[in-house]
Parts: structure tokens; C-alpha cells; sequence
């Protein structure tokens, strides 16, 4: 009895090696082809701040103010925080002592002339400066000792210091909100570094790469004026414009999605929903939704009647369908429903 059943398991598997069962499983096909499809695009992008500026101290010291902390509003000019100013104000001291030492010390030279001023500044009586004065009234022009006159190296040291100086109370340069802050703990301001970003939340701006050989029908939306740009959360909608960046390479162009922002209701860093109606035709494939595998894979076989998994960008959805804007080549042979545990190597029989 026992070699009976050993007798009829090892013929029925070997009938079923012989008719293909179990081991290829049967799928159904369909023939990737490439038609005119209106270009609708959608995918997920997190939109940042159209203009963020950084405030780079340009002198380094020790903070001795507060700092304000992220997502402070602060408008153009307000003080930001102070560096201590107390070694350039030394520094500006002595170089101001040393200017009026050389004024003072510089011979003074007496214009050739019989005035009595001449005669009251020679006797000490008046003062070179109230000569100056006097003479410039009469509109002549005095003429000092070159030897009397600041030497311009020092004089430019002292202005660059009283500028550093000025330097120590960062402001702001825009309006905006503070959204990163690398100051930290230390309280140190570093010359070249930054210390603080100011943002501005409106307008938003969100990067998506497009295909380059969907670029015509993009372009052909802007022109004639007959393309949607949108950004949701699922219960509110946001229009904006699309604005081309540039090709990176022969495959993408990139695009930004820009939308105004003033209610702050579009949330810098979340995910929204992007979608481009273009209002133009392009080459797109179809297929039904059912061939996806993952969301972005679809599976098709090879001449060889193995499987592979392709990657795939989807461009829009209508109905029980997609249309693939990438990924698939015409020609290629879809599974429409993909069995479980399909996987790459995996020898099928396809059938239409």
C-alpha cells in the first residue's frame, strides 16, 4: 500500500512538471503602447521658503544680549543680538588719541599774507581753527602744513574700526521669521559664519523634476494659458504658477511650484500635494491601476518569459487607470494583476 501512494504522488508531480503547473504560474499581459493622453502630473513635495537669508556676523566676539529664538518675527533693521564691542572700542581710543597727538604736535604753518588774523594767530591769540573759520568766511581758501594732516593709513584703521564697531549690533536685513538658529549655547558670534537664518513664508516654492520630453506640452500650458498649478492638504487648495529652472541633464528639466503664502497656511517642511494640469496632450502609457506593485513598481516579462520589476513615475490618475510618464518603454508586456510572491527570475506563460 505504502509503494502504491509513493507510485501515485511521484507520477502526479511529475505530470504536473510536464504540463507547467505550480511551477509557471499563468498571468495575463497586456502590450505597453505609448497615445496622446492629457498631461496631468501629481506627485508629494515639501515646499520651502522662497527667500531665506542668513545673518553672517562679520566681527567675531562674545554675545552679551539675548538671541531670539526660533520662529521669532523680526523686521528689517531690528536689533538682532550684540557682540561685545569693548576690544574694538579700545582699539578705536587709542587710535583717536594718536591722531590728535600728531595734530598737536604737526607745526603749524601761517599763510603768507598781512591780515590781522595772521597777526592774532602768530601771537597765539586765536586758534588755527578760528582762523580757518574766519578765512573761509571771507572765501578764501586756507591752507594747511601737510605736516599738520592725519597719516591717511591710520585714519583708514580708524574707520574701518568704527565700522566694526557699527558691526557689533547685528540687525536684521529682512523681514521675516527666525527658522534655524546656530549660535546654540556657545554665545559666540564667529566673523563668516552663520549665526542666524531669517525666512519668509510667503511665497512657497517646492522643486519637481520633469521628464525633458514632456517639456513642449509643459511649455505649450504656460503659453497658451491653459494650464492649473495646485497645492493641497487634502482640505484646502492653494493655486500657484509653475516656473522653469533649467535642464540638470538630457533626461529632467526641473520646475519649481511656486505659491503665494500670506496667512501662513501652507506649513514650511509638511508634505502637500502638488498636481499640474497642463491642458496639453503627450505621450503617456496606460495601464490599469491593478498592475502596480507598491504604488511605483510594475512588473513585465521578458522575451525569456521571466519577470522582471520596473520602476515607474506616475503622471496622473483617470478612473482604474494611470498614465506613466516613466518607466515603461512600448512594447513592454504588463502583468495587469500580479499574483502573490511574483517576484525577479520568475518564469510566468504570459497570455493576452
Amino acid at each position: 500500500m505504502k509503494n502504491f501512494i509513493v507510485c501515485v504522488a511521484t507520477f502526479g508531480l511529475a505530470a504536473m512538471l510536464l504540463t507547467g503547473c505550480g511551477s509557471r504560474p499563468q498571468v495575463k499581459v497586456m502590450t505597453a503602447a505609448f497615445s496622446k493622453e492629457p498631461l496631468v502630473i501629481e506627485t508629494k513635495v515639501i515646499p520651502a521658503a522662497l527667500h531665506a537669508v542668513p545673518v553672517i556676523p562679520s566681527v567675531s566676539g562674545a554675545i552679551v544680549s539675548a538671541v531670539p529664538d526660533v520662529g521669532t518675527v523680526v523686521h528689517a533693521g531690528d536689533v538682532l543680538f550684540q557682540i561685545d564691542a569693548a576690544t574694538y572700542e579700545a582699539q578705536a581710543a587709542a587710535m583717536e588719541a594718536q591722531m590728535l597727538e600728531s595734530r598737536q604736535s604737526a607745526p603749524v604753518s601761517i599763510p603768507a599774507d598781512d591780515s590781522m588774523e595772521a597777526s592774532l594767530l602768530k601771537q597765539g591769540i586765536i586758534t588755527r581753527a578760528e582762523y580757518d573759520r574766519i578765512q573761509g568766511r571771507k572765501g578764501i581758501s586756507a591752507q594747511s602744513s601737510s605736516s599738520g594732516e592725519v597719516d591717511p593709513s591710520l585714519a583708514a584703521a580708524y574707520q574701518q574700526m568704527q565700522r566694526m564697531i557699527a558691526a557689533c549690533m547685528v540687525r536684521a536685513p529682512i523681514d521675516g521669521v527666525i527658522s534655524q538658529n546656530f549660535i546654540g549655547d556657545s554665545k559666540t558670534a564667529v566673523i563668516g559664519k552663520t549665526a542666524l537664518v531669517i525666512r519668509q513664508n510667503t511665497p512657497v516654492t517646492a522643486a519637481i523634476d520633469i521628464p525633458s520630453r514632456l517639456d513642449e506640452a509643459v511649455d505649450r500650458g504656460k503659453d497658451e494659458k491653459t494650464m492649473t498649478v495646485t497645492l493641497s492638504d487634502g482640505s484646502q487648495v492653494w493655486y500657484g504658477e509653475l516656473k522653469k529652472q533649467g535642464s540638470g541633464d538630457d533626461q529632467y528639466t526641473r520646475y519649481k511650484v511656486q505659491a503665494d503664502n500670506p496667512d501662513d497656511a501652507i506649513i514650511i517642511g509638511n508634505e502637500y500635494s502638488a498636481r499640474i494640469e497642463s491642458g496639453q496632450n503627450a505621450e503617456l502609457i496606460v495601464i490599469p491601476k491593478s498592475s502596480l506593485i507598491d504604488g511605483d513598481q510594475v512588473a513585465v516579462v521578458m522575451e525569456n518569459n521571466l519577470v522582471d520589476l520596473k520602476k515607474v513615475r506616475i503622471a496622473g490618475a483617470a478612473g482604474d487607470y494611470v498614465m506613466i510618464m516613466e518607466g515603461l518603454d512600448d512594447g513592454d508586456r504588463v502583468i495587469i494583476n500580479p499574483p502573490a510572491g511574483l517576484d525577479v527570475g520568475m518564469e510566468v506563460r504570459a497570455s493576452s
